[in-house]
């Protein structure tokens, strides 16, 4: 349950700024597709950290103990975006440093997992702590939700926090062979209480 605390991103000085920022992107693109460096702009610009581009690899944001690696998840524009308050948010890169060790059965590659996520987020900390030694490190995932037209945005932050496997069970869902694709399987991940696919990797 705490890996889902909503943490503050933004005071109230912050995000007037960050919907100015964020406004004046819009505008510029004409309709564009929004981009990871986009949004790093705005949030950096938000809150008076000087830019860092945005990086696959690395963490996002690092500055003065604070660590935050951003996440972007379009929706349609058909549905307000606070209608996925209370979903489940599973995003395709969360987990692109760790490999699958598709050789164990699914809970202890679910464990496995983890462990590796557990470990990349100690590395991250590690270097958020270098960089500013006097600060405890402040590690968080920022997701931001955007619709396709542009028109709504939602974001919002939550403690970076390696999964407790006691609370999940894991399957193999196997996925056959499709056009030029081999055959392939994937490990999903339920909550144990509720029965709701977490993730999937």
């Amino acid at each position: 349950a705490s890996s889902r605390l909503i943490l503050q991103a933004f005071n109230n000085q912050e995000r007037l700024r960050a919907h100015q920022l964020l406004a004046a992107r819009v505008a510029h693109m004409m309709g564009g597709k929004l981009e990871e460096e986009h949004w790093s702009r705005v949030y950096c610009g938000a809150k008076g950290i000087p830019y860092q581009a945005w990086s696959n690899l690395n963490i996002d944001v690092m500055y003065k103990g604070l660590g935050v690696e951003h996440k972007m998840l379009c929706r349609r524009s058909s549905k307000s975006l606070l209608e996925a308050c209370g979903e489940n948010l599973m995003h395709p890169s969360l987990t692109r440093s760790v490999r699958v060790p598709v050789e164990l059965d699914a809970d202890s590659a679910m464990r496995n997992v983890f462990s590796q996520y557990d470990e990349l987020i100690s590395l991250r900390r590690s270097r958020v702590a270098k960089d500013c030694p006097e600060a405890i490190p402040d590690m968080r995932l920022g997701w931001l939700l955007w619709q396709e037209s542009l028109v709504e945005f939602l974001y919002f932050e939550v403690p970076m926090i390696a999964p407790d496997p006691e609370f999940y069970r894991a399957e193999w869902k196997q996925n056959p062979a499709k056009g030029n694709r081999k055959a392939s399987k994937s490990l999903w991940i339920y909550e144990k209480e509720t029965g709701l696919k977490r993730y999937s990797v």
